[in-house]
């Protein structure tokens, strides 16, 4: 019962402040505004710097380093060793692979390009890139 009557009383005093915000204040109406009496306000000497990054979009060629980089192809229970011998992977942006033909299981979803790149799909191998599945749903 004394927790109750404690956050009442806290309610009480929270709504009372609220309550007394701005009583000392006149209420000016916009058309009793006098233009004479408006102050201007000054724009910074310099711009503001923030220590947030300024994301740049990559290129294209920037995106293929990335997933070729990242690329955990190789690790997935549909990959084969010819797949391996033609240099291939990074399905999900140069598109199905010539020698994949069996889906034996994924990892795309555990792919680091994945969550970078926001893709949903996946079997980039057998299926086709990103780009191909993403026109396929429109």
């Amino acid at each position: 019962m004394k927790l109750r009557n404690l956050i009442v009383l806290f309610a009480v005093v929270l709504l009372a402040g609220f309550l007394a915000c701005g009583e000392d204040q006149p209420q000016v109406e916009p058309e009793d505004v006098d233009t004479d009496e408006l102050v201007e306000v000054a724009e910074p000497a310099e711009p503001v710097v923030t220590d947030m990054p300024v994301e740049v979009p990559m290129t294209d060629e920037e995106k293929m380093a990335y997933v070729m980089e990242n690329c955990i192809c190789p690790d997935c229970p549909s990959w084969i060793p010819e797949a391996a011998e033609k240099g291939e992977g990074g399905y999900c942006a140069t598109g199905a692979s010539e020698c994949i033909v069996l889906e034996a299981g994924c990892v795309c979803p555990t792919c680091p390009v994945t969550a970078e790149m926001g893709l949903e799909w996946g079997y980039y191998c057998t299926r086709g890139s990103a780009e191909e599945m993403m026109n396929d749903e429109e």
